[in-house]
């Protein structure tokens, strides 16, 4: 048991001192001389790292923060009474202290609940003599006064078990049984005692079911199966009936997990831990008061001139959570109630959310009702002049680079990756010993030559989406065929088809303009892709293919292995408003045979022999065969 002893103690004394350490280094005020000065504070049986020892002691330490004239280091000692309640164990753990500060000057202890002020009083004589000392949360009895000793004071709290009762019968109408826990360590069988006495004045209105000094593992399967018309008191259980050694804020919410009826407790700190609420002692507000009269004390006053604090109230406080779970109503709480986690509705959580979502639906719309609307003047308008043609045309260049629109994300991120990659290596280079100017030279050569293709599907993209009068130049059709296939490969990559494509050699230049030519090739690779979907087994395949014809037209065709066009319907594909897609509008094909035709050639779709359909377009060769003045489209495409 010596041996037991000695580890557990050594192993706190060693956390102790890393923290003095770290607490002791705090700034003195400018231009002020701060006096240094030692308190130890004990608590009885539990470390820092428990909720309730935690915040007392950083509540006391940031009383000690404020002081302009003192410079306080706090110690922190966990006696562990709970393992050595025998009287010679006691005196073994004083001894130790004793030998432990024997070269630190302690001018203050400051002992934390009854248990603790107990093993100070009755052996300080021993090492600490005439240090005075300054209780935290002992507990007040009868009307609030504590007994005042020599040299002695500090704050009180009181426990109200009464007022906890009575909110339990407020809020649980019908409430017959209390069901008490506790655990068998010193501070445990401290609460129960100051329960019991509480309890005797409920004789014959309530019955209590005694849950005290159990095994955990009983202890959770009796509170699973309590009376409905019940609830649980939690007390404190740092030790269970089998002796094992237990966090007692995580008995309390295993506790609270496994019961079928409302938890409550008496300490604010136990709040977030399944706890419904009570009339809670507020230990923090104690601890600080006890901080306000440990600075007094320190900077000179005498103890037994102090009267001693108790901080009276006991507010009713809640757990907003815990509240929910068991049905209980804001609207039953006692007046002036402090309720504590609450949520905030989804309009105050989400409230800039739903305002920008209704924003959007709002927009989305309005901009419905202007495009149905622009669509439906744009019909009208259609039947009167080639020219909004034009502008059907342009939306339909818009509506392609909005499909396209990761293809030409991928195609502009392509270059600047490598441009970043490329200046990358140059810095590198260039901080070499000798630089490597020659490989330094050819990096920026490749950062020009990236650059130039990032402007030039800019520039691609910029011409697409202009609405501009048509720009009409010789120009190669397999830079159009080409071109094309490059914009469409991450959405073919998407939708796992491939797209081959065949260029004819020494094809002879046409006539026309670019952008127009590129939208028609664009839309019939978008359709064969859609297309090509369609087929359940791979491959999926589009084949794009410029050809020289035997008249001296030159021809791009645009061929997929999807599930074919009917004959009946491949008279009326070019018409204008007719689709066979739910969602479309039946303008793609009319505008793209407008286009074709308006540079002097025509547009035609066929079926394939084994599988798919062809879609080809014929262009007259060379700058002699010259366009139409209408772009836009020809008088029978509309």
């Amino acid at each position: 048991m010596r041996s037991l002893f000695m580890l557990s103690m050594l192993t706190r004394a060693v956390v102790s001192c890393i923290l003095s350490a770290y607490i002791c280094v705090h700034p003195a005020h400018a231009g002020q001389t701060r006096e240094y000065k030692n308190a130890l504070v004990l608590f009885p049986q539990e470390s820092l790292s428990a909720p309730i020892p935690r915040a007392i002691y950083f509540a006391i330490q940031s009383e000690f923060d404020k002081s302009p004239a003192l410079n306080v280091s706090l110690f922190a000692e966990n006696l562990d009474l709970y393992l050595f309640p025998d009287p010679g164990d006691k005196q073994a753990i004083n001894e130790f202290l004793g030998k432990k500060y024997a070269n630190t000057k302690i001018d203050l202890i400051i002992p934390v609940a009854p248990p603790s002020l107990d093993f100070a009083l009755s052996l300080r004589n021993s090492h600490f003599p005439e240090i005075p000392i300054v209780y935290c949360a002992e507990v007040a009895h009868g009307n609030g006064r504590l007994e005042h000793r020599s040299d002695v004071t500090g704050a009180a709290v009181t426990l109200d078990f009464a007022g906890t009762i009575e909110l339990a019968r407020t809020l649980r109408p019908g409430l017959k049984q209390v069901a008490v826990v506790a655990g068998t360590g010193a501070t445990d069988q401290y609460l129960l005692s100051r329960f019991r006495e509480a309890f005797k004045g409920y004789a014959g209105k309530l019955d209590l079911i005694d849950l005290t000094g159990r095994p955990l593992d009983d202890l959770l399967e009796q509170v699973s199966r309590l009376p409905e018309s019940s609830c649980i008191v939690f007390l404190f259980m740092r030790r269970d009936g089998s002796g094992r050694l237990l966090p007692s804020w995580d008995v309390q919410k295993q506790v609270s997990q496994a019961a079928n009826a409302p938890l409550f407790s008496l300490f604010d700190t136990a709040l977030s831990y399944g706890c419904v609420g009570g009339r809670m002692s507020q230990l923090e507000e104690v601890a600080r008061k006890t901080g306000e009269i440990a600075l007094r004390v320190l900077s000179g006053e005498s103890a037994a001139a102090i009267e001693p604090a108790v901080i009276r109230g006991n507010p009713a406080m809640f757990n907003w959570r815990e509240l929910k779970r068991w049905g209980i109503a804001e609207s039953t709480l006692p007046p002036g109630s402090i309720v504590r986690y609450k949520e905030t509705s989804h309009w105050g959580e989400y409230r800039w959310v739903i305002i920008g979502a209704l924003a959007f639906i709002c927009l989305q719309t309005l901009l419905i009702f202007l495009l149905v609307k622009s669509l439906i003047r744009r019909k009208r308008a259609e039947e009167q002049t080639s020219m909004i043609r034009q502008e059907l045309a342009h939306i339909s260049r818009v509506s392609t680079v909005g499909q396209l629109g990761h293809s030409l994300a991928h195609e502009i991120n392509q270059p600047l990756a490598a441009m970043r990659v490329n200046a990358e290596a140059a810095q590198t280079l260039l901080g070499g010993e000798p630089p490597d100017l020659e490989e330094v030279r050819a990096a920026l050569g490749d950062i020009v030559a990236d650059s130039k293709r990032a402007q030039e599907v800019v520039a691609c993209i910029r011409d697409l989406v202009k609405n501009k009068p048509p720009e009409l130049n010789p120009l190669e059709l397999n830079r159009v065929a080409s071109d094309a296939v490059q914009m469409v490969q991450v959405e073919a990559a998407s939708k796992g088809a491939a797209v081959h494509l065949e260029l004819a050699e020494d094809l002879p230049a046409v006539y026309g303009d670019h952008v127009q030519l590129q939208q028609v090739a664009l839309n019939l690779l978008l359709n064969a892709l859609e297309s090509v979907t369609e087929n359940p087994y791979p491959p999926k395949l589009v084949t794009v293919k410029t050809d020289r014809e035997a008249d001296g037209r030159v021809s791009l065709s645009v061929s997929d292995n999807g599930p074919g066009i009917e004959p009946v319907i491949v008279k009326h594909l070019f018409e204008p408003f007719f689709t066979t897609k739910p969602e479309g509008l039946g303008l793609g094909l009319s505008i793209c045979r407008s286009i074709i035709e308006a540079h002097g050639g025509s547009l035609s779709a066929d079926s394939n022999l084994e599988k798919g359909a062809t879609f080809r377009l014929h262009l007259p060769a060379g700058p002699a065969a010259k366009p139409k003045a209408s772009s836009g489209g020809s008088k029978d495409a509309g």
